[in-house]
C-alpha cells in the first residue's frame, strides 16, 4: 500500500541537535569506519556500534585504544546499540551509499566517492579520521566476538 505525502512540516526547537545525533554525522562516520576499519570495506553491525561507542568520549576511546594495543578488555564496558546509528544505516542504505549482505555492511560506489571526499577534506572529521586511521584493521570480527564472550563469561 503506497501513501502519498502531500506536505511536510518541521518544528523549530529552542535547542540544536547535538552533532553526534545528526544523521549526516552518523552516515559519514559509518562510511569512514567501513573505509578505514572494515576488511574489504565490510563490517558487521556490532563492529559499527563498537566504533561509534568508542568515538563518543575520551574515556571510551582510551579504553578502546587499550583494547586495540594491549588486548585489555577490563575498561571496555558493554557498548550499546544506538538507535541513531541504526537510523543512519537505513538512510545510507536508502541513499545507495551502502549495502548489506550476509550481515556485513559495505560501501557502494556512491558511498566510496563520498568517503573519498571526506578523507580529502582537511577540515572535516579531523579527530575521527585520526582515530580510525590509527586503529586501522586491528579490530577483527573475531576480536569483537571474543569481547562479547568475555562479557558473557563475566556475568556468570
Amino acid at each position: 500500500m503506497e501513501q502519498n505525502i502531500h506536505h511536510l512540516t518541521f518544528t523549530d526547537r529552542p535547542i540544536s541537535l547535538y552533532p553526534s545525533y545528526r544523521p549526516m554525522y552518523k552516515i559519514s562516520l559509518i562510511l569512514m569506519i567501513l573505509h578505514y576499519n572494515g576488511y574489504g570495506g565490510k563490517a558487521s553491525l556490532l563492529k559499527l556500534h563498537l566504533f561509534s561507542w568508542a568515538l563518543k568520549s575520551k574515556k571510551n576511546l582510551n579504553a578502546f585504544k587499550a583494547f586495540v594495543t594491549q588486548d585489555s578488555k577490563d575498561n571496555i564496558k558493554f557498548f550499546g546499540i544506538e538507535l541513531t546509528l541504526n537510523r543512519a544505516l537505513n538512510l545510507a542504505y536508502a541513499q545507495e551509499l551502502i549495502d548489506v549482505e550476509k550481515g556485513k555492511y559495505f560501501l557502494l560506489k556512491k558511498g566510496d566517492e563520498f568517503v573519498k571526499y571526506l578523507i580529502e577534506d582537511k577540515e572535516l572529521f579531523v579527530y575521527e579520521k585520526q582515530v580510525l586511521s590509527f586503529i586501522g584493521k586491528k579490530i577483527t570480527e573475531k576480536k569483537i566476538t571474543e569481547l562479547i564472550n568475555y562479557w558473557n563469561n563475566a556475568q556468570n
